[in-house]
């Protein structure tokens, strides 16, 4: 590894690193008015959100649990972003790629191992083709993705709302929900009694992918290309547009892999409040992340494990409202945004080294 790449892996891990300190720094204010130790309070939340003291009480397990949705979301927004799209899409085509699984679970029979296969595959199209669209409209018509997008999301979700509450729904209970999957579509859990299973390793190998694809295949070179370099790509005859609706279709696949997995190995059915913002903490996963497959699953499982914390250690233990894990997400997001601050900082604290090993060659 030559000294350049260190120095870049180096400065892509600064940023989230001192977001997540200043965040934690700043939150101690907030906490400060509850009357308690902000020591006390982080040392409560990160061991509800992070510890491992066995398979059957291991609040670590449940954090990678919330965190499958995240990583899938969050890779969605990273293929998207690297493509010269904004998209904010996702909660919209995880939506709808849970409502396409949760339906194929319980309204096809077929043997328990391809049940689930083929139930993800539809989700995953449907995700897919649902975020095609509003690429095929930023390049044949010009409509920004951003608004496109947007409007979208508030599709999926009232026709996901429209099909639980009128013709899917499975009783007239309080909570409309769609009929609990078959046992031969579930996805299989790794500890008994707990959610956590084949879920958080799909997401992990959809990282994988997500990293070959972009970075070792000459599509995702491509689709890089087109969005960090559109006039070298242009001048380089590298077909922009292709690579920009190739690139939404992937993103909306990854999302609907998400909602599929919630569906299938969470929920086991559709229901209202399927999604509480799911696409869009993914969208931040990806910024914190640096938009790069490995920060995303990094910072995917801080986030879970920061909100599992602050449910389980904050206001339960401490009587400190959860809502705090919610701010301190929203200060690290803040301070993500100041990167210019840091690397001010680190520019000067590098030229100050350079004149000096200049001043010590000149020297000798």
């Amino acid at each position: 590894m030559t000294a350049d790449m260190r120095r870049r892996i180096f400065d892509n891990l600064l940023t989230p690193i001192l977001a997540i300190i200043c965040g934690l720094i700043v939150s101690a204010i907030p906490i400060l008015f509850t009357n308690k130790n902000p020591l006390a309070a982080y040392a409560m939340l990160f061991k509800n959100g992070f510890s491992f003291t066995s398979f059957r009480s291991a609040n670590l397990l449940v954090t990678f649990q919330l965190a499958t949705p995240l990583i899938l979301t969050g890779l969605s927004a990273v293929v998207a972003f690297r493509t010269g799209l904004f998209s904010l899409g996702m909660e919209g085509q995880l939506l709808l790629g849970g409502m396409t699984a949760a339906w194929l679970g319980y309204a096809v029979q077929l043997p328990p191992l391809i049940h689930p296969i083929f139930a993800i595959l539809a989700a995953m199209a449907v995700g897919g083709l649902y975020s095609w669209l509003p690429g095929l409209m930023r390049v044949r018509l010009g409509v920004n993705e951003i608004i496109s997008t947007i409007v979208l999301n508030n599709i999926a979700r009232l026709f996901v709302l429209y099909l639980i509450n009128y013709p899917l729904r499975a009783d007239p209970s309080t909570t409309a929900y769609s009929p609990m999957i078959r046992a031969s579509a579930r996805l299989p859990a790794f500890v008994p009694g707990s959610k956590w299973g084949v879920g958080f390793i799909l997401a992990l190998l959809a990282a994988v992918f997500v990293f070959l694809y972009l970075w070792r295949s000459a599509s995702g070179y491509e689709q890089r290309m087109a969005g960090e370099a559109p006039r070298f790509a242009r001048f380089g005859g590298i077909p922009s547009d292709r690579a920009a609706v190739r690139g939404m279709f992937v993103s909306g696949m990854l999302a609907g892999l998400g909602g599929a997995i919630q569906a299938l190995g969470v929920h086991y059915r559709m229901l209202d409040g399927f999604s509480s913002g799911l696409g869009w903490d993914g969208i931040t996963a990806a910024i914190l992340g640096q938009v790069h497959p490995l920060g995303v699953v990094i910072v995917a499982v801080f986030f879970a494990g920061v909100r599992q914390g602050a449910q389980v250690g904050l206001q339960f233990a401490m009587r400190i409202p959860r809502e705090l894990g919610g701010i301190i997400i929203s200060l690290m997001i803040l301070f993500v945004a100041a990167d210019k601050l840091y690397r001010n900082g680190m520019d000067r604290i590098t030229a100050r080294k350079r004149r000096r090993e200049g001043i010590s060659s000149g020297g000798l």
